[in-house]
C-alpha cells in the first residue's frame, strides 16, 4: 500500500464520517481547532497529517484512530462488524449491556425464526 492510497483512504474517511454528522469542514476545523483550510487539504490530500493531529481529528469526529486508516472493504466486512459489536459491548456498563440484550436476543431469534421457514 503506498503512501498516496493511505492518504486517500484517510482522506475519505474524515470526510464521510463528517459528513455523516452533518459537519462542514469549518465545523470540525472549530472542533480540532485548526485552520478551515487545513481540514479542507487533510480531505484533498494535499495535506498529509501528523499521527497526532489524525488522533485529534478522530477524537472529535468521535470515532477510534484505527477507524480512519481502514478502506471501506474492511469496515464493510462481517468479521470487522462483530469485532466492533464485541468490543462495544466489551466496554459497556451493566446498565447498557441489560438494555443490548433484549434487543440483540430478540433479533437474533427473529433470524432463527426465518431461516427455520426456509
Amino acid at each position: 500500500m503506498s503512501i498516496a492510497n493511505d492518504s486517500s483512504i484517510l482522506a475519505n474517511r474524515i470526510r464521510t464520517i463528517r459528513n455523516s454528522k452533518g459537519w462542514t469542514q469549518l465545523r470540525l476545523a472549530e472542533e480540532v481547532n485548526v485552520h478551515p483550510t487545513y481540514i479542507s487539504r487533510i480531505e484533498s490530500c494535499k495535506k498529509l497529517p501528523t499521527f497526532y493531529m489524525i488522533s485529534r481529528i478522530a477524537e472529535a469526529l468521535e470515532v477510534d484512530i484505527y477507524e480512519l486508516l481502514l478502506n471501506d472493504e474492511k469496515l464493510n466486512s462481517s468479521d470487522y462488524k462483530k469485532k466492533k459489536i464485541i468490543n462495544i459491548v466489551k466496554e459497556s456498563s451493566s446498565a447498557a449491556v441489560n438494555i443490548y440484550y433484549p434487543v440483540i436476543n430478540t433479533l437474533y431469534k427473529e433470524r432463527r425464526k426465518s431461516r427455520n421457514r426456509r
